[in-house]
């Protein structure tokens, strides 16, 4: 599944840049984060999740990579499992100026139960957490 989005950000786009590759700061931001530990060039992220009825833990390895501080771009790439299910996210995250907003570009793949509950009702959760994230982006930044 493929989600694409612009959020307008009103604030300095250096600002908002420095808190989007400060992993420690947009792990606050990652939905029900219980830890966030570095290890080498990659985050160990353990939290809750849910879609419809099925609610549990997560784990995840997410890794920060390509980081273009004059294009202000950046990929993030996920690899989770929990609830019977696995997950990879590969989003492609820059800032834009003129006006300043938060752009995105994410490639979602899930496998297991979560998979199996259908795409309809998949589709706008995974949507909602894909949101949630960059409204949260949005308000810690300021």
């Amino acid at each position: 599944m493929k989600y694409e989005g612009e959020i307008p950000v009103q604030i300095d786009s250096e600002q908002l840049w420095n808190f989007i590759v400060n992993p420690e700061r947009m792990a606050s931001c990652f939905p029900g984060i219980k830890t966030f530990t570095k290890e080498g060039d990659e985050y160990k992220v353990v939290g809750t999740a849910g879609i419809g009825f099925i609610k549990g833990e997560y784990k995840a390895v997410v890794k920060f990579l390509d980081i273009d501080t004059q294009k202000k771009t950046l990929n993030l790439v996920a690899k989770g499992n929990g609830l019977n299910s696995n997950v990879d996210i590969s989003a492609l995250i820059q800032v834009l100026d003129n006006p300043v907003r938060l752009k995105y570009s994410a490639d979602v793949k899930v496998g297991g139960v979560i998979a199996s509950i259908g795409a309809r009702l998949m589709d706008s959760a995974v949507g909602k957490i894909v949101n949630d994230l960059f409204e949260c982006v949005k308000t810690k930044v300021k």
